[in-house]
């Protein structure tokens, strides 16, 4: 198979970048080496914390190794970029700007499925980068989803998971997903996004959490990626809300090998 070699912009974190490269392999309809995508991933775990730089906690700015990391996966003959971190989608525009070749949204690629599976208020998981940026929100007006994030106790609690505990390697109990995704519940939301890759780590196995389907953003990516790098996702990324449920879907059409467009991501 010919198929666009895809760079993964990696290390933010490390463990949610190799995580990532294991759900591409796993989320691929293959029954040979050569059905898989082909991949080249750098794992900069050197680049500066880009919640800690949103937040004013830290002075070093990621952007410009976001924007370096980038240029050496073009360089190396990577077509399309995939960059697993939602919480780095809040310098998308200068990241793209500098990058001949497109970079998936990875932010609006997990909206756009959560909206087409039926969802009309999402609960969003994440770091506090990304409430404070609002990258949810922001793709969500446009397509018509209201993005709820927790109330300021549950969120200091998710950073804690986060930072404290799947960043360093600890495993986090199932149950507590259950429990961070409760006020959502309660506010109404149809769905719980785990929006920073350090869940997705931690919980990608879910599929509910307080009675909500649960969006992988991670799973998302990896299932885009996987399409735009000429292979096939084995199975839907999100599963239906009942207004949706039973409801056939048109099959996202295969591309073709030729450049990708911006407009096309």
């Amino acid at each position: 198979m010919t198929a666009r070699l895809v760079g993964v912009l990696g290390g933010v974190g490390p463990g949610a970048t190799a995580y990532f490269l294991q759900r591409i392999v796993e989320r691929t309809n293959a029954s040979c080496d050569q059905d898989h995508v082909r991949t080249l991933a750098f794992n900069d775990a050197a680049i500066p914390d880009r919640t800690a730089f949103i937040t004013g906690e830290s002075a070093r700015s990621p952007i410009s190794a976001l924007i370096e990391d980038g240029q050496l996966l073009e360089a190396c003959g990577c077509e399309v970029l995939a960059l697993p971190c939602n919480t780095a989608h809040a310098f998308f525009d200068e990241i793209q700007a500098s990058l001949r070749v497109p970079v998936v949204h990875m932010v609006r690629e997990t909206v756009r499925a959560a909206a087409e599976a039926g969802c009309r208020r999402l609960g969003v998981l994440a770091t506090r980068g990304t409430v404070l940026t609002d990258v949810y929100g922001r793709e969500g007006a446009r397509r018509g989803v209201d993005c709820r994030y927790p109330a300021e106790a549950v969120q200091q609690r998710v950073g804690r998971i986060i930072f404290d505990e799947v960043k360093a390697g600890r495993t986090v109990h199932r149950v507590v997903l259950d429990e961070l995704a409760a006020g959502l519940a309660d506010a109404g939301c149809d769905g719980i996004v785990l929006g920073c890759t350090e869940l997705s780590l931690a919980f990608g196995s879910a599929r509910h959490a307080a009675g909500l389907p649960v969006i992988d953003a991670l799973d998302v990516l990896a299932d885009r990626v996987i399409a735009l790098g000429g292979g096939t996702p084995v199975r839907a990324t999100v599963e239906k809300t009942p207004r949706q449920a039973g409801a056939e879907a048109d099959p996202a059409p295969l591309p073709q090998k030729r450049a990708i467009s911006l407009s096309e991501l």
